[in-house]
């Protein structure tokens, strides 16, 4: 079957996702190995959920549909068992590796704050919650493809975009006032400042992403290209932030020392 440009640019990037989430991970879960420091735990479980496990199912899940598209139009009790077994699986990924990342926030930024608590707790009824509405209320229960009715992608949208946007408060918060205080004190390590700015950016991209998925598109069979190419580079970018921010390299480690070199 011949590949449209749509159709390889979101395959190009997919395979960039995965290879990107599959190194950070596995950097994340060295660095706890010799830290036993819990937060790198946290984050490094949501990037191992999210790139070893929902973002290759979903591409299986494409793949099939791809394949055999008359796979879509059949009931729950006809589907195959495998292929409902793909798509439960890559959906409760999906939304368990975004509710690690609300515990991750939690634990780094506000730990034992009760409005912290009462904040994941309802990120998680959410997040979990439309998970399981679509299983429950749905005839057609293919994860991750967004067939679910109206009522619960808002109930998934609530969740997802209070994840995002808190990760992208607290660090951006976080960012903007080391820094200032990065003009003053020598003691502060510039790299792990700017990975208060890149986390943060990393969260601001997947707040677009996650828009574009759930509201400009819920019913289209066909999604505009411009809102394929915007999806797709927000995703892109979550993940390039996130490599910069947990797995700098050495060259970007140099830029870095650089620009704190010329501010002093």
């Amino acid at each position: 079957m011949e590949m449209s440009t749509r159709e390889l640019f979101e395959v190009s990037t997919n395979i960039m996702f995965i290879a990107i989430m599959w190194w950070v991970t596995v950097s994340i879960f060295r660095r706890y190995r010799e830290t036993r420091y819990l937060p790198a735990l946290l984050v490094g479980s949501s990037f191992f959920v999210l790139g070893f496990i929902f973002a290759p199912l979903l591409g299986l899940a494409r793949l099939i549909m791809q394949r055999w598209p008359d796979i879509a139009g059949l009931g729950a009790q006809e589907a195959a068992t495998w292929y409902r077994l793909v798509s439960i699986i890559t959906g409760n990924a999906f939304v368990i590796g975004l509710f690690l990342f609300a515990v991750f926030t939690r634990q780094v930024f506000r730990p034992g704050k009760a409005s912290s608590l009462f904040l994941l707790i309802f990120i998680g009824i959410f997040l979990i919650g439309s998970s399981d509405l679509i299983f429950m209320f749905e005839e057609k229960p293919i994860a991750i493809s967004w067939v679910a009715r109206l009522e619960i992608k808002v109930v998934f949208f609530i969740g997802a975009i209070l994840n995002w946007s808190w990760l992208a408060y607290e660090s951006l918060s976080r960012w903007w006032i080391y820094r200032k205080q990065l003009r003053e004190e020598s003691e502060l390590d510039p790299l792990v400042v700017n990975r208060f700015l890149l986390w943060g950016l990393a969260g601001v991209s997947y707040i677009i992403a996650t828009f574009v998925t759930l509201l400009f598109v819920p019913y289209e069979a066909i999604q505009p290209l411009s809102l394929t190419l915007i999806k797709q580079l927000c995703i892109l970018a979550f993940a390039i932030f996130s490599y910069l921010s947990w797995s700098p390299p050495e060259w970007f480690k140099q830029i870095i020392s650089k620009v704190r070199a010329v501010q002093a």
